[in-house]
């Protein structure tokens, strides 16, 4: 009698967690539909294709020139576009814009950005973007299309947009040779999430700066404010990747006038980026206003320039700028503090 009760009682248990883990898997099946509906939005017109021969051509309906290599060439500039091979043999177009001598000077090598780019727009629309960034601030710039927007494969997605930007990193990695301590990465709007994802991994995804523009906290925080918790069914989850973010300059800019995505979401991302710089500064057995020694294998001789957990942190909150004029209607004042802060990367690990 006992043992028959035993065996019910454990049919009963299974039959529970069996039909726990189905509603877990309905679940977790249609927030991805949901997110994944709501979320995404890929321009409806690529701006950029590309010619018989490979070469990446900008949209001549939208653009003065559809010769880029040959404009760039006045800057000492190159573009090479290339198909990243991503899951299940899908590709990820994606552009490398480079300056043809090969570094900043004999000792100093180019950093490199890994840029990831907004929703409704494509490596074609943020071309100007990438230039700039190259000629003002002496950078290189790996800029890539999420999966299902410009010439890129597969289904628009979260979790495509993480795998994205890991083959992404791995090819600048493996191919382009480029040391962890040169990749920054730069995050605008719902591009912040996968570079958020990706600093969360420090030890398999170590980078030498984040860059984070018009950032969102997480999906449910644009319609609830004041989440003590994040909700398992939240995604884009900065507020959580953020907290396990490794020890490097970190730069967080947002427009106080934002209407899309408001500037408490980035207040709330510094916060927590400031929190976790005293975490790790605080765990490394020595007084964070002398620390001398990263949890990366960064070089020491220039830590006299990052002492606080403040100095890793900049932020720039712009007065009165929306989501997407900061970069045109502050141009001089973007420019001048993301020389700064390019200049705090080089330096803090600069023999």
């Amino acid at each position: 009698m006992q043992a028959s009760l035993f065996i019910w009682l454990s049919l009963c248990v299974v039959g529970v967690e069996c039909v726990y883990i189905y509603f877990n898997i309905i679940f977790s099946h249609l927030r991805d539909t949901v997110i994944n509906t709501l979320a995404f939005k890929p321009p409806s017109k690529r701006g950029y294709l590309l010619a018989s021969d490979g070469t990446f051509l900008l949209d001549h309906k939208l653009w003065p020139s559809v010769s880029v290599n040959k404009a760039l060439s006045a800057h000492g500039l190159v573009c090479d576009h290339t198909f990243l091979s991503g899951k299940r043999g899908k590709r990820i177009s994606s552009i490398y814009l480079r300056h043809t001598d090969s570094s900043v000077s004999v000792c100093v090598p180019r950093l490199l950005i890994i840029f990831s780019h907004g929703n409704s727009t494509d490596l074609g629309y943020m071309f100007t973007c990438y230039v700039n960034l190259c000629r003002c601030l002496d950078v290189d710039v790996f800029a890539y299309d999420y999966s299902g927007y410009g010439l890129s494969e597969g289904k628009v997605g979260e979790k495509n947009m993480y795998r994205d930007i890991e083959y992404v990193y791995d090819y600048v990695r493996n191919e382009l040779d480029v040391s962890p301590e040169n990749i920054i990465l730069y995050g605008n709007s719902l591009g912040s999430a996968p570079s958020c994802y990706l600093a969360s991994m420090p030890d398999k995804y170590p980078i030498g700066g984040l860059i984070l523009d018009a950032p969102l906290a997480s999906a449910i925080r644009l319609q609830l404010r004041n989440l003590s918790k994040t909700p398992r069914f939240d995604a884009f989850v900065n507020v959580e990747f953020l907290k396990a973010k490794d020890l490097y300059p970190t730069l967080i800019i947002h427009g106080t006038s934002d209407g899309v995505i408001p500037i408490d979401h980035a207040i709330e991302l510094a916060s927590i980026v400031e929190c976790r710089h005293r975490d790790l500064l605080s765990s490394c057995s020595v007084d964070p206003g002398t620390f001398v020694s990263a949890p990366f294998s960064f070089r020491d001789s220039c830590i006299d320039l990052v002492k606080t957990p403040e100095d890793y942190l900049r932020t720039w909150w712009v007065s009165g700028a929306g989501h997407n004029n900061i970069q045109i209607d502050n141009s001089e004042a973007y420019i001048r503090t993301m020389k700064t802060f390019i200049e705090l990367c080089r330096s803090w690990r600069c023999m």
